[in-house]
């Protein structure tokens, strides 16, 4: 079965077309299936294959949550994939192996060729994301414990969002998969192999900053003056976590003081003493409340 999946998929990225998805959207939770079948006259899926626009509206956005990682970098991790319509692919760089790491992620971009559009157009038809609204799959969580849930979110050409997230994509080969899911698998190594180009630095116009009261890892000694450009009460509280967006020049200071702090340094403050984590926005992203 596997075979014969993975054998028309390489024809259809061969020819950069593949069949209709479909007029169906499904929803997946756990093991339980439901399927809502779309009513008369609703729009057809938007046409892949066609060739993308100029646009530097976002295409396509895959985003890794959760797995046994320390809650630091669980509410510190950027999207994983950002391709735009235009071509622009924005990722993570390498990671230093040593620990801790730095707080601000290493961001990365590069322009995709018009065959690499073509191939990650041809697959997100492939793996169904125009024909559904949602699918949220954790079968897998019978077979793999402490990993992540892969969540990919297809832009279609209205800017309407359609969202497939699977738990341990690509950890149960062993298993049959369906064809939408081995279609996403597919879609996500394509990535994964088009993320080793070397890039060149990605720099978002705003960052994200969220704070910890009491500080991380206090076995580790490094602390330092509280210098930044806003109180910690000045943040607003998002799932009791204090977080704020800065953007233009209040976002230069703040990434200054982060440049060579890790995630384990701590902030004095009159207030208190604080862990204070922060990332680019990336594109299709809002600010505190992107999770």
């Amino acid at each position: 079965m596997k075979a014969i999946i993975l054998g028309l998929v390489v024809l259809a990225l061969m020819a950069a077309a593949c069949g209709d998805a479909g007029d169906e959207a499904t929803t997946i939770t756990s093991a339980t299936t439901t399927t809502t079948t779309s009513a008369p006259g609703t729009t057809a899926p938007p046409d892949t294959t066609a060739p993308p626009s100029e646009s530097d509206d976002v295409l396509l956005q895959v985003r890794d949550e959760g797995g046994f990682v320390p809650f630091e970098l669980l509410i510190n991790r950027p999207p994983t994939y950002t391709v735009l319509r235009n071509g622009t692919f924005i990722y993570q760089g390498p990671q230093p192996g040593a620990f801790p790491g730095p707080v601000m992620s290493d961001m990365r971009q590069t322009q995709l060729s018009a065959d690499d559009m073509k191939d990650i157009m041809v697959l997100i038809e492939a793996a169904g994301l125009p024909a559904i609204d949602e699918v949220i799959n954790n079968d897998a969580q019978n077979f793999v414990a402490d990993a992540t849930t892969t969540i990919a979110v297809y832009y279609d050409e209205n800017g309407a969002t359609h969202t497939y997230a699977v738990y341990a994509l690509g950890l149960t080969m062993d298993q049959e998969l369906p064809d939408d899911l081995a279609n996403l698998t597919l879609l996500r190594e394509r990535l994964a192999n088009l993320a080793f180009a070397a890039g060149e630095p990605y720099v978002s116009d705003r960052i994200v900053v969220r704070i910890i009261e009491g500080g991380t890892f206090s076995d580790i000694d490094d602390t330092r003056q509280w210098d930044f450009p806003f109180a910690p009460d000045d943040l607003d509280l998002l799932n009791d976590l204090p977080c704020g967006v800065y953007g233009g020049a209040e976002a230069e200071p703040v990434r200054t003081l982060l440049s060579d702090a890790t995630i384990a340094t701590q902030w004095k403050h009159e207030s208190g003493t604080f862990a204070v984590l922060a990332r680019d926005v990336l594109p299709g992203e809002i600010g505190c409340d992107i999770r």
